[in-house]
């Protein structure tokens, strides 16, 4: 994972002369993977990187292009806003953010925040990953209020209500662990709520269902269960 970042990353994107100077590249990698998952805030990337704002716009635009990784753009009901505010961005692979970041040789422990960060990562990739082979029509997004409260992942099924998902990466999880998640989506009209995580039993927190992940994939993609059978 360390040679496939150091190499195909770095040196590939160099060799494809996508970028005109290695050095602020390599040094965007790593503040880039350490805001994997973030809403991304140019002007302090390229504070930190030590380039100005149009080059990181660009950089990341490249890192998109190849496919290294994409936007999570914030949910708006009029597509003219959507891209009003600021995204997130995500790389293809859990291990790469980890190796970039240089914490590859840092043990990822439960209960830690890195644990759910790289949970919640992989709870996101995998949705993407099954609905560009299932439901390309899906659309995926997140959304934050003006008090900053977070809904991990907004999905828009042409035919079906909005689907807001909450992602824990805890194996408990109670009603005060989501309660702002309750009292968010209470008021999305017609919304259907609900909370993946490594819990292994099912639950019900008023209008929000709690799934262990990989039933919750399996509900939002029935198709998984056809295929296994």
């Amino acid at each position: 994972m360390r040679s496939y970042a150091d190499t195909y990353l770095k040196e590939g994107i160099w060799d494809e002369h996508f970028i005109r100077k290695l050095a602020p590249f390599r040094r965007f990698l790593e503040v880039a993977a350490q805001c994997n998952g973030k809403i991304i805030n140019y002007a302090n990337i390229a504070r930190d990187v030590g380039v100005d704002d149009k080059t990181i716009k660009e950089y990341f635009l490249i890192l998109e292009d190849t496919m290294i990784g994409f936007f999570l753009e914030p949910f708006h009901n009029s597509f003219r806003k959507r891209f009003a505010e600021k995204p997130k961005f995500y790389f293809f692979d859990t291990g790469v953010v980890r190796s970039l970041s240089r914490r590859l040789s840092v043990p990822l422990l439960p209960k830690t925040p890195a644990y759910g960060e790289a949970f919640e990562h992989f709870i996101i990739l995998e949705f993407l990953r099954l609905g560009s082979y299932l439901q390309p029509e899906y659309r995926f997004s997140f959304m934050r209020t003006a008090g900053d409260v977070e809904i991990d992942l907004v999905v828009e099924r042409p035919g079906k209500s909005l689907l807001c998902i909450e992602i824990k990466s805890s194996d408990c999880v109670n009603e005060q662990d989501v309660k702002s998640f309750i009292k968010l989506t209470r008021d999305i009209p017609d919304a259907e709520a609900i909370v993946l995580s490594q819990d292994r039993f099912l639950k019900k927190f008023e209008h929000v269902t709690l799934y262990p992940w990989k039933q919750g994939l399996e509900m939002c993609f029935p198709v998984i269960t056809c295929l296994k059978k």
